[in-house]
């Protein structure tokens, strides 16, 4: 099978970048994979004997979609692809489909979520999605939201959860003591964005600190809500409690340091953070959201909570510092279900068995 994927990780063009490296797996399963990515410079690279990538070039983001629409096109009149794959519903998905009617090839779309589902995004996503010939998503949630809403039916859609790749952290689960250890560390990692709703963390834990004093948040991602979340740690006089930590390169540190982990995003179409916060032992507090239910189980492998609801989030914090034996119970929960996750080679597996649908439904 010879694949064309259209992709929005930028990353990829990094040969050394843990995507460039996973796109390679993918190629092991084809006979061809290529990857065009919108990019600011024209770059062609090879990642192995199966994988190219191209970069499409354009000083805009309209000239870029533009460009890799004529790449693409001249690959596939270069060569017989079987499907075109892409990363997005969105603006690439109707790239994607263009080409698919014009070289009577099948299409999948990779749907992670969809955080920007508005305007004339959702015009297009509406148009595209029943449109597409096989539908991958992470979650059985995004299965449900997906046919449901868009009518796709269900055989067309592919759940291929996020593989565990990461090695588990800890040994043995060691769940400090309230009453004998100064800080208790509430720990959250992503973007600094909106959808993220970091605030209602703050505002939460400004309560939380009034009852224990030693509580500290620490904060690591950075994103356009940074300024905005600063100035609210000022106004609610919260700079010796709260941490903002910046985005960094290993999060491994501050995963080992913390005595919980929270998720407070409005949406998630998965939640790799819950992943590597259960890998290292952690009790977790999330909003219902992307893997809950799934994967986190309230009152068994974390405390789920409602969407944006700051009177359920305090009172999860103070259960989870109060309750040495309820953190051991969740950390030992959420661990024990990451370890359930599908291997490396079951999601590739899926991945496979996804674009033999978008092959045969064209």
């Amino acid at each position: 099978m010879k694949i064309l994927n259209l992709s929005l990780d930028k990353s990829i063009l990094d040969k050394n970048s843990k995507t460039a490296r996973r796109v390679v797996e993918y190629g092991d399963l084809a006979d061809s994979y290529i990857v065009v990515v919108p990019g600011k410079d024209y770059k062609e690279i090879r990642l192995s004997e199966k994988v190219f990538v191209y970069g499409s070039g354009g000083n805009n983001k309209i000239f870029q979609l533009i460009n890799t629409y004529r790449v693409a096109k001249k690959l596939l009149r270069h060569g017989k692809f079987d499907i075109i794959t892409v990363q997005d519903q969105y603006y690439l998905a109707l790239v994607g489909r263009i080409l698919a009617k014009k070289f009577k090839i099948g299409l999948e779309l990779q749907i992670h979520g969809f955080e920007k589902y508005s305007g004339l995004r959702k015009i297009i996503a509406d148009f595209m999605i029943p449109r597409a010939n096989a539908i991958r998503c992470v979650s059985q949630r995004l299965k449900k939201q997906i046919s449901k809403e868009f009518g796709v039916v269900e055989e067309k859609i592919t759940v291929a959860p996020i593989c565990n790749n990461l090695k588990s952290q800890i040994s043995n689960l060691k769940i400090k003591n309230t009453e004998s250890d100064t800080k208790f560390i509430f720990l959250t990692v992503g973007r600094l964005v909106a959808v993220k709703n970091i605030s209602l963390q703050i505002k939460s834990l400004a309560e939380v600190a009034k009852k224990y004093p030693n509580v500290e948040l620490w904060i690591v991602g950075d994103g356009q809500e940074r300024k905005k979340l600063e100035l609210k740690i000022k106004n609610l006089k919260l700079q010796n409690y709260i941490k903002l930590l910046g985005w960094q390169n290993n999060p491994g540190e501050f995963y080992s340091q913390a005595d919980a982990f929270l998720l407070t995003s409005d949406y998630e179409g998965w939640g790799m953070a819950i992943v590597e916060a259960a890998n290292h032992g952690l009790p977790i507090i999330m909003t219902d959201v992307g893997c809950a239910g799934e994967l986190i189980e309230n009152e068994k492998s974390g405390l789920i909570i409602p969407v944006d609801n700051q009177i359920k989030l305090e009172e999860a914090m103070v259960r989870i510092i109060k309750d040495d034996s309820l953190r051991k119970k969740l950390a030992e929960g959420a661990l024990s279900a990451v370890k359930k996750l599908p291997s490396k080679e079951e999601t590739l597996a899926l991945y496979k068995q996804s674009w033999e649908k978008a092959r045969q439904n064209k």
